[in-house]
């Protein structure tokens, strides 16, 4: 099982911890100080229109005041559901995506590889179209079959940047050149930074940036 997925794992353990204790005991806290604020009784709904909300209950339930205890209900459930969804789980999307794991997921599941851009990119925005040259070198224990090389993600900074390699195959240990077929749809003059992966088996092992040069 590779890294990502374990922090996967644990991340939606931690999650739903938090969920658990989050309406077992911090609501109810959080609101219950709302509504000493206010100087009236707060209380969870449980009838079938509104179950689970909280409301004014008693002779001071007044409109202003039943106002913003429902407002009040309503940000601390956005925050402590989604906020903390958005904390932990928003990160681990992004490091995920930079390729930081790649080289741990490597060492624990036998299957890695090193990709490596062999120069700047050059691209008249007329022809739109640029070969770029990569080096890549299995670093794992077993074969890699079925891999690809090519552009990871679609901007219109770059003009929509596209392109990928013939599949190939690399042996335990092999390196070997690769070209890939760039397009773009009227790349903007000046130089983009983009970046590149190899996938093998629908799997992506490698990562690296690269440079685009439009004149």
């Amino acid at each position: 099982m590779s890294p990502s997925v374990v922090a996967g794992v644990v991340l939606l353990v931690l999650f739903w911890a938090w969920i658990g204790v989050f309406f077992a005991r911090v609501r109810p806290s959080i609101m219950n100080a709302v509504g000493r604020r206010l100087r009236v009784k707060v209380e969870e709904s449980t009838s079938f229109v509104d179950a689970g909300t909280y409301g004014v209950k008693g002779d001071r339930a007044s409109l202003p005041k039943t106002g913003v205890v429902l407002l009040a209900d309503f940000a601390v459930l956005f925050l402590g559901t989604v906020g903390v969804a958005a904390l932990l789980f928003v990160p681990a999307f992004l490091v995920a995506e930079s390729g930081t794991l790649l080289p741990l997921a490597a060492r624990l599941t036998g299957r890695g590889a090193a990709l490596r851009v062999v120069d700047v990119v050059a691209m008249s925005p007329a022809a739109g179209r640029a070969t770029l040259a990569l080096d890549v070198e299995n670093m794992g224990r077993e074969t890699l079959v079925a891999c690809i090389g090519g552009v990871d993600g679609y901007t219109a900074r770059n003009g929509y940047l596209h392109g990928s390699s013939p599949r190939f195959d690399l042996a335990v240990g092999e390196r070997r050149p690769v070209l890939v077929d760039l397009e773009a749809t009227k790349p903007p003059a000046g130089e983009r930074t983009f970046r590149l992966k190899l996938e093998c088996a629908n799997e992506r092992l490698a990562v690296a940036d690269a440079v685009l040069r439009v004149r």
